[in-house]
């Protein structure tokens, strides 16, 4: 079994879509588009651009941005901003990690089982949030 083993195995274009099961709204959400992982000084830049399908709603253009680092046999995840979001192991079929945003709690699931096609499962819970998302990448 092929595993990614070290940060540059993730550059390069994904094509992603997304579920999100949203039960405090009791709808599903969906979502499809890119993300590229481009190299940097210090790893790689994750840039997403999607669109975003609620229910009863025009779709939506949506983005998000996050700075991968490599730390040792992990990659160190982190906000734009360079804030800490979470770690992700390598070299490992599956992987989970949590990241607390009080006052809710945020829990990843990655799945590289079928690299390179992965998955990662955020479970999402707490007073203002209760979802699931779940993403799926394909190399382009």
């Amino acid at each position: 079994m092929i595993l990614p083993g070290d940060l540059k195995d993730f550059a390069g274009t994904w094509l992603l879509t997304r579920k999100i099961r949203d039960n405090k709204a009791g709808q599903t959400v969906q979502a499809d588009g890119r993300a590229d992982l481009v190299p940097d000084a210090n790893g790689l830049t994750y840039s997403e651009e999607v669109t975003v399908r609620v229910p009863g709603q025009p779709p939506m253009k949506g983005t998000r941005r996050y700075l991968w680092r490599l730390d040792g046999d992990r990659i160190a995840i982190h906000f734009d901003d360079g804030r800490y979001f979470h770690t992700l192991k390598l070299g490992e079929t599956t992987v989970t990690d949590h990241h607390d945003c009080a006052p809710d709690s945020y829990d990843a699931d990655y799945d590289f089982s079928g690299w390179p096609i992965w998955t990662v499962r955020w479970t999402v819970s707490g007073p203002r949030k209760s979802y699931e998302m779940e993403t799926k990448y394909t190399l382009r």
